[in-house]
């Protein structure tokens, strides 16, 4: 099977060099043989990243990289890697952060001084016999060395000078010779230097004094210190050398950014920023790292800073390994060709669209792993072109579960053709540059006739990836053929119709899905999972946003403190894009906005005032009966009562549905009748005048075309609209304070305006509000007496006690300011407050207002009048919750004895005191 994708062939090479300084060691003595050549601390162990040759089947390695540690001068190829507390960070550290990575580390006799013997060997003839070893290391695994030729290049303090004389010794290497010096050369990614001395070290001369001291008793070599030297002309030679051969190189340049201790308890910077760094190299990046010299390549914890820093620079050259230094040995291939007096292979020289790589931390969905095999694999032989759209809002994790798939099942493809599908012009771009990637004889091939190729082959794959555009049509790119599928994915719902019956939504994780990805993305397996779940609940199981969220756990391991942070910093969080080696380019808040900027005004605004409801099920019928009152708050009439059947869940121990709902009247200041009419006014913009459903239904398509909201219908016909609790999230984070009040005022107010009384037994309307009144911040409730009573008849038919508290305090507040104490409003707030109390448990607060109500009520109406029978029943109630029971009965035979002599001894009110 071959992909129209890029060959891998790449190595990851990373190389140090170290000046020991001379108090590193006890004792110095030459090198035992076995402690010379190659080290492999790390096999890959991921077994799903693998990559197939543009040319078919030749076998696979799991690696995506090697990396090739090499240590300078007086150094060890594991001592010189390890921490004194025996941490060393290649074997111990690195495999966990690059799984897929091959670890090495090489060591040669770099000992300037021995008791025995030292190496005669220069710095040319260091880095000639580290190739040999190296290419005779590719020779002896060709399985494992050359079907994923990527390296990095690590260099301790010293080794530098032999790695960069290396790589210009690969560079200049003949075509005709068979060293594989070349192949390295064209291999390596990277050149990591960690405090190298380019242009020579201010330690030289110190090493120098000490070698001829320790001559008289020890055997040293001078030769290699005094190419070190300041500006020796050797360093010049070899920056030569190495500046024609890292053009097509990533290079880093670490320096150290404290002295370092020597001789007299004094300290020196040994290798200074400027001297760390090759001038003129403006490609490269240079970073510091909080450590002296000879600690600048020791670390002892995953989240050691500088160790967190270097492993970051390691996960973003692996990510873009694979097609690097593909192109490198497209260039090479055709050099060789040239030298050869052969023309290149235009199919060498043309690169098609690589399919996105699968995310280490990727969680298999097996629902969507399913449904992709149901559709695109189907048993038998299809009638109709087998097609499937992945469709969902952006981060949701559509681009990699179709690359999950197409990995595992890329065997079964003859060809496939990946196609950024962001635009018109990307798309007929990458259709192209896939036909003319087959052969020279496609060199000046269309679209169309790439279009028209597929059609007559079989077997493919044609992957659109991200056709979200509202405007993109895809049917001229897709051949009429049955012979091969076709897979979309897509934030645009509109994009279904090419798959009418394969389609499928990819939304939220299943819980435990979101969990894995949490812990594998942090790096953290907390037991027991409380705040594992309490995370990914409150990201909404959202694959983006969880991913993130283990990116700053791994990075700062702040596990148990993650949600306080993202309760008071979820803008900064959302919006933060350091995912490196996570193979996604944006933040959750990018891929929000993408799909938010391109509604039109009203959807926007839409949107923003339904950022302030609950995030499921919020009904069709809110925005029908909203719009029909004109969005005017109920204010009632002090006569009606709710049935019994609906006031059983609140009222139990008491009777009195009538004071309960005594607050519902009109009682508006000129000011809020202004600011009413206001936010009216701003509904009336967004909504309309009189309900339209063929204009509120055009406002819906648009924002469910770019998967910001799913409809659905229940079982009675009904319809209800589902958002994203995280892009509600979004929205808020969106707006400025004082907007945020704003669109919760509009979003109070369209509650209100579908709130009326029900002249049913069934309370299942208020049910249906009761979850969207309760996500309403509880200033947006309370703007005037005649809202709070209003939400307060949803909270009393549907028995929600704790919620009537701060309504009813607030309801008794006012009335007190505006009415004063005595006012029967007031004394009536005053009783709804006292039930309030007694049903939260807060029953002294409650029996002293129950009092002073039946006090009021004694004072103002008398005893004999209804309200304060009523009063008195409260009170006997309150007073036998709290066990003083011999006065509760006393007041429940009074109430009985009023009752019957008042209504008669078959009013319900009476029988309900009997």
């Amino acid at each position: 099977m071959a992909y129209i994708a890029p060959v891998v062939r790449s190595y990851l090479s990373q190389t140090t060099t170290e000046l020991s300084s001379t108090n590193s060691r006890q004792e110095s003595k030459s090198k035992h043989q076995k402690e010379l050549g190659f080290i492999e601390f790390s096999v890959c162990r991921d077994p799903t990243i693998e990559y197939v040759r543009l040319s078919g089947c030749s076998p696979f390695s799991p690696c995506v990289l090697s990396i090739v540690a090499i240590h300078g001068l007086d150094g060890h190829r594991e001592q010189s890697w390890t921490a004194e507390d025996g941490t060393l960070w290649l074997r111990d550290l690195l495999p966990n952060d690059l799984p897929n990575a091959r670890i090495l580390s090489y060591g040669y006799d770099a000992d300037t001084r021995s008791f025995t013997q030292t190496s005669t060997h220069t710095i040319f003839r260091h880095a000639e016999a580290f190739f040999e070893r190296l290419s005779q290391r590719r020779h002896m695994h060709p399985r494992v060395e050359s079907s994923s030729k990527r390296y990095v290049l690590s260099k301790t303090p010293s080794s530098e000078a032999e790695d960069r004389k290396a790589l210009g010794l690969g560079h200049r290497d003949s075509f005709k010779t068979d060293r594989g010096f070349r192949d390295i050369s064209t291999s390596t990614l990277a050149v990591l230097f960690f405090g190298t001395p380019h242009s020579g070290a201010n330690g030289v001369q110190l090493a120098e004094w000490m070698g001829r001291l320790l001559s008289v008793y020890m055997y040293t070599n001078n030769q290699i210190l005094s190419e070190l030297d300041r500006d020796s002309p050797e360093l010049e030679e070899i920056q030569r050398y190495y500046q024609s051969a890292g053009e097509q190189l990533s290079t880093i340049f670490f320096y150290e950014e404290y002295e370092t201790p020597i001789l007299g308890g004094r300290t020196k910077l040994i290798v200074p920023r400027h001297l760390a760094v090759i001038q003129g190299d403006d490609r490269a990046r240079v970073a510091s790292l909080h450590a002296d010299h000879s600690e600048i390549v020791k670390y002892r914890r995953t989240n050691d800073e500088n160790y967190r820093k270097v492993v970051d620079y390691l996960l973003e050259l692996a990510g873009k390994a694979k097609v690097t230094v593909d192109e490198n040995w497209i260039r090479e291939d055709g050099h060789r060709s040239v030298a050869k007096g052969e023309s290149p292979p235009f199919q060498q020289t043309t690169l098609p669209k690589p399919l996105v790589p699968v995310s280490r931390y990727y969680v298999q969905r097996q629902e969507i792993y399913d449904f992709l095999t149901e559709k695109l694999l189907p048993s038998t032989l299809p009638e109709q072109q087998p097609r499937c759209v992945l469709h969902g809002l952006g981060g949701g994790g559509k681009t990699q579960a179709a690359s999950f798939w197409i990995e595992k099942n890329k065997e079964k493809f003859s060809q496939i053709v990946v196609v950024d599908s962001s635009s018109q012009q990307q798309i007929e771009e990458d259709i192209e540059t896939a036909i003319r990637s087959v052969g020279p004889q496609y060199s000046k091939a269309t679209w169309k006739d790439a279009v028209a190729y597929l059609s007559g082959a079989k077997g493919w794959l044609l992957f659109f990836d991200n056709a979200d555009e509202p405007d993109l049509q895809l049917d001229e790119y897709i051949p009429n053929s049955t012979d091969g599928v076709v897979l979309i994915t897509t934030r645009n719902r509109e994009c279904v119709a090419y798959a009418q019956d394969s389609h499928i939504q990819v939304e939220k994780m299943t819980e435990r899905e979101a969990i894995d990805l949490l812990h594998k993305a942090s790096g953290v397996t907390p037991s027991p999972n409380d705040n594992s779940v309490a995370i990914v609940r409150e990201l909404g199981m959202w694959a983006l946003a969880i991913t993130q969220a283990g990116a700053y756990i791994s990075r700062t391991q702040g596990f148990n403190t993650y949600l306080a942070t993202f309760q008071t910093h979820r803008d900064k969080l959302m919006r933060e894009a350091s995912l490196k080696g996570r193979n996604y380019k944006g933040s959750i808040y990018t891929a929000f906005d993408l799909s938010f900027g391109l509604l039109p005004k009203n959807a926007q605004e839409l949107m923003k005032i339904c950022a302030f409801l609950h995030h499921s099920a919020i009904p069709q019928a809110l925005f029908k009966r909203s719009v029909s009152s004109g969005f005017r708050v109920y204010t009632g009439s002090k006569s009606y009562s709710l049935p019994d059947t609906v006031l059983t869940p609140i009222i139990t121990r008491f009777r009195s549905a009538k004071l309960l709902l005594a607050s519902f009247f009109p009682f508006f200041s000129p000011r809020e009748q202004n600011s009413e009419a206001a936010i009216i006014s701003g509904l009336e913009g967004i909504l309309g005048s009189e309900w339209v459903v063929f204009s509120f239904q055009t406002l819906i398509d648009s924002i469910a075309q770019g998967s910001l909201m799913d409809a659905f219908t229940d079982s009675n016909g009904e319809c209800f609209y589902n958002i994203h609790p995280l892009v509600q999230k979004y929205i808020q984070d969106l707006l400025e304070e004082g907007d945020q009040h704003r669109y919760a005022l509009l979003a109070s107010q369209l509650l209100l305006g579908a709130i009326r009384p029900l002249r049913v037994e069934s309370n299942i309307w208020h049910q249906q509000l009761s979850s969207h009144v309760d996500n309403l911040p509880l200033e947006a409730k309370l703007v005037d007496i005649p809202h709070a009573s209003a939400f307060a008849m949803v909270y009393i038919s549907t028995g929600n006690r704790n919620a009537l508290q701060p309504l009813y305090e607030y309801c008794y507040s006012q009335f007190c300011t505006l009415l004063g104490p005595r006012h029967p409003r007031t004394v009536l707030a005053m009783n709804n407050l006292a039930i309030t109390l007694a049903d939260s448990g807060r029953l002294e607060e409650a029996e002293k207002m129950g009092r002073e109500v039946l006090t009021l009520q004694m004072e103002i109406l008398g005893q004999r009048h209804p309200d304060t029978v009523s009063a008195m029943h409260n009170l006997a109630a309150i007073l036998a919750d709290r066990g003083q029971l011999e006065e509760a009965e006393k007041l429940k035979r009074e109430v009985l004895t009023l009752r019957m002599e008042i209504l008669g001894p078959r009013h319900p009110d009476t029988v309900s005191a009997m």
